[in-house]
């Protein structure tokens, strides 16, 4: 088998637009829904298709503020929720991936998050829009952010070039859980994240000194926020 190579990159969309163009029509992501139907609901994205999504969402913030402005992340678990992420890292801004609040857990942590983080918008969906617009008005003092719903973005448009941005060193956000005091966010740059990717694929693939094979299938179970 041959390993999918490791280009030198200094940020994440390098990453993903290398990734793209070296198999576009392989599979990206497949995200299994379980809540709306117990035997599972799959849908697939490849490379290609993927990258015009993000591509999409970066057009529609850069209509909303610039680059290093912040992003807030707050979806349910769905591919909307990564393309989300994705789109604010193209677009240059600052994500800030937020778990969504259930039966009023989790309020304080994301009130607390928005009103530290100070964002320009808030990449969502339609299913959930209505309920987590009161989180865009924590602080009369800020400036209300956009919600934007990834959902219903034009993903039929002929494919959008990549536009060019100087991207800051701050890939995004993790805020702490905020159990003893109010959230804090630490700061994770591209270059902490493009370190750590090999490191994890040293330990997963150990066997494998050239890296993943291509023909690689990672499964995860793990939520898309801290």
């Amino acid at each position: 088998m041959s390993a999918l190579t490791a280009p030198a990159v200094a940020t994440i969309p390098e990453l993903l637009a290398h990734r793209v163009q070296q198999q576009p029509d392989d599979t990206a992501y497949t995200f299994v829904d379980y809540e709306s139907d117990p035997a599972g609901i799959t849908e697939t994205l490849t490379w290609s298709e993927f990258y015009d999504r993000v591509l999409a969402v970066a057009d529609k913030l850069r209509t909303v503020g610039s680059p290093g402005d912040r992003a807030v992340v707050l979806a349910p678990q769905s591919l909307e929720y990564i393309i989300a992420f994705f789109g604010a890292l193209q677009a240059g801004f600052v994500a800030v991936p937020l778990t969504m609040p259930q039966l009023r857990q989790h309020d304080e942590r994301v009130t607390g998050a928005m009103k530290d983080s100070t964002p320009v918008a808030v990449l969502t969906t339609s299913v959930v829009v209505d309920d987590i617009r009161k989180y865009g008005q924590v602080d009369p003092r800020q400036r209300a952010p956009k919600f934007i719903e990834v959902d219903t973005l034009d993903f039929d448009s002929p494919a959008r070039p990549a536009t060019p941005v100087a991207l800051p060193k701050t890939a995004y956000l993790q805020y702490t859980s905020g159990s003893t005091r109010l959230p804090a966010g630490v700061v994770v740059s591209h270059k902490n994240v493009l370190i750590n990717i090999p490191e994890l694929l040293t330990d997963y693939y150990e066997t494998f000194p050239d890296g993943a094979p291509d023909d690689t299938t990672v499964v995860s179970w793990l939520p898309f926020y801290h």
